[in-house]
């Protein structure tokens, strides 16, 4: 990486802060306000041409990023409902693949059916990376969330396969049908089996390594030894990946230590939020150079007919899958429909986001086929990629409230907060039947065990106005003084460090504990 490209990345990052504070403040999602930017970035007079290396996105950036969606997405929910997450991730990328292939090749006759199916099998998955920032602002069912971030989770795999297979017909110029179905098999099921074994790997590591510098290692590597052999064996990187998350995130609250524990959070949390603004401001700089290399070979009215049918055939398969799904019984819908079914099929195909993944591919395509003749079509497809992910994740994205608004969803999640403080009263029963068996065993004395008992009682409290209820008034009195306390005990901390009297590092040690207290305060 050169001096400059190392600036770039600098000036970008310096340029993200104040776009996502922009987007924070308007309340719309950050990817979208960094796409708009890169855009306007791409056109500034004096900056260097940028080049998104797929190779970088697909093996540095998207491991890191697909295991910590695989880790922190609602499983538990995503796992009850696999026939529809299954008729998404195959069914529905399938059918975009080839309608998109066949209405470029109708629109484009000149355009080879490889390469027509190229295109579909690029814009077909949606991406959690996109997704995955605007979601977490919309309050949905939660049934719905972990639908939509399941399939894409799971849906490039596909894609990714038939890319693969369109690509090397073009390059070839044979198709082998049973050898892509084969292939595909063959690649699930070794994705799968090596995810499982990575992850396991990683579990035993932790069990038996409680550094937390050493368990913080092991999770940084995961998504990568996840990854990278799966690509080298020809089996599907982000199935492996995804596997390895979501067989992980069972057992992270056993095996890894409290302090490794809040230290990972923090990191991830930082490391997706840079990744992320990075891979959206590059993704909004390609394209003054895609644009000028299409309109070399085409009019611009050609070009943009093409980027508005691409649009209306990729949404439009969306949207009557989803219908589809929840109405014909045959394709896995049923005969009842509670009422709002269809409201939450048109949020969810609302919700289908392009971003990096389908950008990435599209870079990817090889520039010359094995004849040496040039790709056909190759920079009329990124233009066109590039056009539904800009569609999808700004039209999209800005527009998804306002149709959640319009169709009248609450925008609560009841089974959510039901979980909350089903776990929060849980715990705090569980606490003291343990003071109570302690206090029976004569291992603490009366005195302790009060006071254990007043503490756990008053956690259970404040879980019932953590979950929207109201505490009685010495409690409400007890929460607002106990809030004052800490922020006393922050003060006096700050002024010892100001006085000399301690370092920063004691500081810090001491202000986490502190805002953790806080923190579980609030929460």
């Amino acid at each position: 990486m050169t001096e400059t490209n190392v600036e770039l990345l600098i000036g970008l990052l310096v340029a993200a802060f104040p776009l996502v504070a922009v987007a924070r403040r308007l309340q719309i999602s950050y990817p979208i306000a960094l796409v708009l930017g890169g855009l306007a970035l791409g056109f500034v007079p004096g900056l260097p041409h940028v080049q998104l290396d797929p190779n970088l996105v697909l093996l540095i950036f998207l491991p890191p990023l697909l295991y910590w969606e695989a880790v922190t997405a609602p499983t538990d929910v995503m796992l009850a409902n696999p026939g529809q997450i299954g008729m998404l991730a195959i069914g529905l990328v399938f059918a975009t693949t080839v309608i998109v292939g066949i209405v470029m090749h109708a629109v484009v006759p000149e355009m080879p059916w490889a390469v027509a199916f190229v295109l579909g099998a690029v814009v077909a998955p949606t991406d959690e990376l996109a997704s995955a920032p605007v979601l977490e602002r919309l309050k949905m069912p939660r049934h719905l969330i972990a639908i939509v971030e399941g399939e894409s989770l799971v849906n490039d795999a596909l894609s990714l396969v038939l890319y693969a297979a369109a690509v090397t017909a073009v390059v070839t110029g044979v198709v082998r049908v049973w050898h892509i179905i084969g292939f595909l098999f063959v690649a699930a099921i070794g994705a799968f089996v090596l995810g499982l074994f990575v992850a396991r790997i990683a579990v035993e590591g932790w069990r038996r390594v409680t550094d937390t510098q050493l368990q913080g290692v092991i999770s940084l590597l995961l998504p990568f030894l996840a990854f990278a052999p799966a690509q080298r064996l020809g089996i599907s990187g982000v199935l492996s990946v995804v596997t390895a998350g979501v067989y992980v995130n069972r057992f992270t609250p056993t095996v890894l230590t409290p302090s490794s524990r809040l230290q990972l959070v923090g990191f991830w949390e930082t490391f997706v939020f840079i990744a992320n603004a990075l891979l959206f401001l590059l993704v909004g700089l390609q394209l003054r150079t895609i644009a000028a290399n299409v309109f070399a070979h085409d009019s611009w009215p050609a070009v943009l007919l093409y980027a508005v049918i691409v649009n209306v055939a990729v949404i439009g398969v969306r949207l009557v899958w989803f219908l589809a799904t929840e109405y014909v019984p045959v394709i896995g819908g049923s005969s009842e429909h509670p009422e709002g079914d269809w409201r939450h099929a048109l949020i969810a195909s609302w919700s289908g986001l392009r971003g990096a993944v389908s950008l990435a591919a599209a870079l990817a395509i090889p520039l010359t086929t094995a004849s040496g003749a040039a790709f056909p079509h190759r920079d009329l497809i990124i233009f066109l990629t590039f056009s539904v992910i800009f569609v999808t994740l700004v039209g999209g994205g800005l527009t998804l409230p306002r149709v959640i608004a319009a169709l009248h969803v609450a925008e609560n999640e009841p089974e959510e907060t039901e979980d909350l403080r089903r776990a929060q009263n849980e715990i705090a029963r569980a606490a003291l039947a343990r003071i109570d068996e302690l206090a029976r065993d004569n291992r603490i004395d009366a005195a302790h065990a009060s006071a254990l008992r007043k503490r756990y009682e008053h956690e259970r409290l404040l879980s019932a106005k953590a979950s929207g209820g109201d505490l009685p008034e010495a409690e409400e009195q007890h929460w607002n003084a106990e809030r004052e306390v800490i922020d006393a005990q922050r003060r006096a901390l700050v002024d010892l460090r100001e006085r000399g009297e301690i370092d920063n590092a004691i500081l810090r040690h001491v202000l986490i504990s502190l805002d953790l207290a806080e923190r579980r305060l609030h929460r």
